[in-house]
């Protein structure tokens, strides 16, 4: 049925002179590489895709996905964007606040998060229970019978694997498939060489700085990083000491400008990072967050100094958590 609605979407893209695929902000792999399949099968039927997302790129691991297979990405103020460009959102929704409203008709959205479509969008494709944006992609292919080009294979065989952690959370049997066919395709050396190479020289210093300042509450561990830490670091850090066996869940912050990031990482079913801090920023107005059950992020808005970071994250999150003794 949703293959059926997504070549109504494509018909009725027909006569636009473009279409913008729009990777949700400051975006990971899964999203581009989503968005870097979808604008190559849209061009296969006939229309004129352009990739874009609002914010920057800050990881070396996507720096070199990017670069390495030449995907076209295109920054919005050189779209020159107007009201009359239609937009497809991939793996994220508009509405959310990690997708920039950009002048534009919305028309459709190609996510896996847990989110809800707004009704005017033309076309919705949201299934939460695909470890990525980027199987659902390979099923399109599959469904036009088109054949996935070796770099389109390479980008989403990325995404897919750095979504799902290695294929250590959220994966279910359309991920496994997608998985073995996109194996089959993929620059399996260029795969492996982005996946592995995920951290700078110059960010090993955060390794002793996250020790140092970790605070270990039953089983989970809370830390505040420097500022200007970025996203990414916050993201391979915690993942890092989900690795330890008394530690199932990871609240890590670092402050950046006017704004403290925060990322969330859980492997204790009792505990949704997603909704945890929904809950803590979205319901309180201080910020606003998102992600998954077993990971998560969010962004606290402050226009002023807090004398203790760590603790105001602390007390803010820790009363939504369901602890336990490791």
């Amino acid at each position: 049925m949703k293959f059926f609605e997504f070549e109504q979407l494509i018909a009725s893209l027909n006569n636009e002179p473009r279409v913008i695929v729009q990777a949700h902000d400051f975006p990971d792999h899964d999203a581009l590489s989503s968005a870097f399949a979808l604008a190559y099968l849209l061009r296969k039927q006939g229309l004129n895709p352009f990739i874009t997302y609002n914010g920057f790129i800050d990881r070396i691991s996507l720096r070199n996905l990017i670069h390495w297979l030449n995907i076209p990405i295109v920054q919005p103020h050189q779209l020159t964007l107007t009201p009359n460009d239609k937009i497809i959102v991939v793996d994220g929704c508009i509405g959310e606040k990690n997708v920039t409203d950009f002048p534009g008709l919305e028309v459709g959205v190609i996510d896996h998060h847990q989110v809800n479509a707004p009704d005017f969008v033309w076309f919705a494709d949201i299934r939460p229970d695909y470890g990525s944006t980027a199987t659902i992609m390979v099923e399109y292919f599959n469904q036009f019978g088109l054949e996935i080009p070796a770099k389109i294979a390479t980008a989403l065989l990325v995404g897919l694997t750095f979504d799902t952690a290695n294929f250590t959370r959220a994966v279910g049997a359309a991920d496994i498939n997608a998985l073995l066919q996109l194996q089959a395709k993929a620059d399996m050396t260029m795969v492996n060489r982005i996946c592995r190479n995920q951290i700078e020289f110059h960010e090993l210093k955060l390794f002793d700085t996250l020790l140092a300042n970790m605070k270990r509450e039953k089983n989970c561990a809370f830390a505040a990083l420097p500022e200007g830490c970025s996203k990414n670091m916050l993201g391979v850090l915690g993942d890092f000491l989900l690795g330890v066996d008394e530690i199932d869940m990871v609240v890590l912050s670092a402050r950046s400008k006017e704004k403290t990031f925060l990322s969330l990482r859980s492997e204790c079913k009792h505990n949704n990072v997603a909704k945890i801090v929904r809950r803590a920023l979205n319901d309180s107005g201080i910020g606003f967050g998102g992600g998954h059950p077993h990971m998560a992020g969010g962004i606290i808005n402050h226009m002023y100094q807090l004398a203790d970071e760590f603790e105001y994250v602390y007390d803010l999150i820790k009363p939504q958590l369901r602890l336990k003794q490791a």
